[in-house]
């Protein structure tokens, strides 16, 4: 829970209109002290946004390209032979490679340093570093030189290869390499040999530091949560997922951070990671073939886990953000997270992290000066928050909780856009805080002539996707249950059902011919979701003034002649409030991200950034027909309505049977929440 601020302030009422303006603390004031400043507030901060990879990615690139000091890349995966800016090829190399780029400024005797996250277990399993935790039997050669290594120059080697072999086995087809297959087998190749010659420090100024999650330090941390995790059981395999398989998820990039006295500096936070899947367009087409090619996932891919609609030839779209800060004091907690991370990361954590460049406020002695300079009329206010073990910092956390706080009183909108809607105590504090606004709002309405009709009500979007596991159905089913938002979840619904439909006790036969009645023990799950107060839409808006929608998000399109729908999965970390408060990087709305993985996230009090943000997403999703204009109350709510009528008819055309694209094709990417698995296990 988020500590008290601490700060009083006197506010002046219109004794005649009865009104008072005053403003609210929506960032971690107790964290900013004079002298003690932890996580400073700073107001010098340029910010630009940017939606999904094409965008990210691309600005990224660019400033690769410019760098002339230094970069300062901190990852969860590190993909080599991911194109940043992709050209319309169909086949790899779509454009430069990130691996590329950095050889290049290498070259240029540009300092790089790349620390990536990486253990012997997760990473092998989630695919984060290709070439090194998998695909490492690359095509058969003599390998490629450090002063010769490129993309195009391991596509051409392969093409001469597969040549040389058909020329010399006479054109034996048994032994023949389809010329579709060449390009990713190329890939691999570059791939593989980038990180062998990388690791061996043979690109001059570039080094890698790998990274991995401290069990012990997890264990602190998970000890001051409300719900632990579940179990040590081989039933209940959540608690040690997270205890031993911790990871390092943050993805701040920092450029030139003290060249020319940081006049160049830049940075970016956000939850794109690395690796190729989360490029991708706003359009998020269905199949597209910039997004590189599908593996046994696309050919098996299943909506919903509902109607198989496999085939698909691509990855799947992916929504995302990332935030450019270009020069101001918030580069400093860039820089000092960085430092302090890539210091525990020597010899692999073998040895205790240096304190030689590593300073709260001013890192390796002084700022650099540009950084200092004072803020100006289109800056932000930002605050850099972290969830971090190794130093028991949950700030995310504290932000999050201190938002809907404060979010409760000023009443418009809550956006949240989470890939993991996962903390049953977030949404509980939500209930909690608007319960005390309601209980206030009685309390005076009458003094003031007022009535509980004139109450505002808060709208609150979620936006999220379906669960990627069926193991993280539950948490996800329980966390919408505690607002009333468990309809969707059909499947774990018809569980607990199920469940608890059976009869309460059963016979057992013991010695002697006794038979004995003995209690059925429900799984842990479904005692869980009945110990959950659900509230219906009457009592969410009469108890505690809120209407909740839940969306997930569909492309729909006409593909071998048919109408097709696939998921856009959602990886974005996004959360705005009222146009006054917006914080995005790379913290799920989960309890690994708030207490068991290192994250990073940035939060500002920029009206302009929030307003603008809101308003570009939601015409985005609703295909141009939602924005919420100019954020007023009434705005919001007339928004609102059109969103769930929105979403409604998105399904039925969804669910249609007609052939007709105007009885198919779908506006913008809204649908209700819809998930027919279930689970008796966890995993968080």
């Amino acid at each position: 829970m988020p500590e008290s601020t601490k700060r009083t302030e006197t506010t002046h009422i219109d004794e005649v209109g009865r009104t008072a303006t005053s403003s609210l603390q929506w960032l971690l004031e107790n964290r900013n002290l004079k002298g003690n400043a932890s996580h400073p507030i700073t107001h010098n901060n340029k910010l630009t946004l940017f939606i999904c990879g094409q965008e990210g990615f691309a600005d990224i690139a660019g400033e690769i390209a410019r760098a002339e000091k230094s970069i300062d890349l901190c990852c969860w995966g590190f993909d080599p032979g991911m194109e940043l800016v992709r050209g319309n090829s169909a086949t790899w190399p779509r454009g430069e490679t990130f691996g590329d780029l950095l050889i290049d400024a290498a070259r240029r005797h540009v300092k790089v340093r790349l620390l990536i996250w990486h253990d012997r277990i997760g990473s092998p399993m989630v695919h984060n570093m290709p070439g090194y935790s998998h695909g490492t039997s690359p095509w058969k050669n003599s390998g490629q030189r450090a002063d010769d290594i490129s993309a195009k120059a391991s596509l051409a080697m392969l093409q001469d290869a597969v040549a040389r072999k058909e020329r010399v086995s006479g054109g034996y087809r048994g032994d023949r390499i389809p010329p579709e297959d060449i390009p990713m087998l190329a890939r691999e190749e570059y791939c593989y040999s980038w990180y062998v010659l990388a690791f061996k420090g043979l690109f001059g100024g570039l080094e890698i530091r790998l990274r991995h999650g401290d069990s012990a330090a997890i264990s602190k941390s998970i000890a001051t949560e409300i719900n632990q995790p579940r179990g040590l059981t081989m039933l209940e395999i959540e608690k040690p997922g997270m205890q031993y398989l911790g990871t390092h998820h943050q993805k701040p990039v920092l450029i030139d951070f003290d060249h020319k006295e940081g006049a160049k500096a830049v940075g970016y936070v956000m939850g794109l990671n690395s690796v190729t899947d989360y490029w991708d367009t706003t359009a998020h087409l269905l199949d597209d073939t910039r997004r590189e090619q599908g593996g046994v996932n696309e050919r098996r891919e299943c909506l919903q886990g509902m109607a198989a609609d496999g085939g698909f030839a691509t990855l799947k779209p992916y929504q995302d953000y990332a935030c450019r800060i270009d020069g101001g004091r918030a580069l400093i907690a860039l820089y000092n997270n960085f430092v302090k991370a890539w210091d525990r990361a020597i010899d692999d954590r073998t040895r205790s992290a240096s304190t030689d460049c590593v300073s709260r406020e001013l890192p390796c002695g002084s700022p650099p000066a540009r950084l200092l300079d004072k803020a100006g009329p289109s800056d932000s206010t930002v605050q850099i928050v972290l969830t971090q073990p190794e130093e028991q910092d949950k700030t995310i956390k504290e932000t999050y909780f201190r938002a809907v706080t404060q979010a409760s009183l000023a009443a418009g909108y809550l956006y949240v856009e989470n890939q993991y809607f996962q903390y049953e105590e977030w949404a509980r504090h939500l209930l909690a805080e608007r319960k005390k606004v309601v209980a206030a709002w009685k309390a005076g309405s009458v003094k003031a002539g007022k009535t509980m009709r004139d109450m505002p009500i808060m709208h609150v979007f979620i936006v999220i996707p379906v669960p990627e596991r069926a193991q993280m159905v539950p948490r996800t089913h329980d966390t919408l249950a505690a607002l009333g938002q468990h309809d969707g979840m059909t499947g774990q619904n018809t569980m607990i059902d199920d469940y608890n439909k059976q009869p309460k006790t059963r016979r057992v036969r013991g010695g002697f011919g006794i038979t004995n009645e003995v209690e059925v023990k429900l799984p842990d799950v479904v005692r869980h979701s009945n110990g959950i107060n659900k509230p219906g839409a009457m009592t969410l808006e009469s108890e505690f003034g809120l209407k909740v929608s839940v969306a997930m998000l569909n492309v729909s399109a006409f593909d071998t002649d048919r109408w097709r729908y696939r998921e856009i999965y959602i990886h974005s970390k996004l959360m705005l409030v009222d146009d006054v408060f917006m914080t995005l990087g790379s913290a799920n709305l989960n309890q690994r991200s708030m207490a068991v993985d290192s994250e990073i996230n940035i939060a500002t009090v920029d009206y302009r950034v929030a307003r603008d943000l809101r308003k570009r997403v939601w015409r985005m999703l609703s295909g141009g027909l939602v924005d919420g204009g100019g954020g007023t109350k009434a705005e919001i709510a007339s928004a609102f309505g059109k969103w769930v009528e929105l979403m409604g008819e998105n399904r039925g055309r969804k669910k249609s049977d007609s052939a007709s694209a105007d009885h198919k094709k779908m506006t913008g990417f809204l649908l209700p929440l819809e998930d027919s698995r279930s689970s008796t296990l966890r995993l968080g």
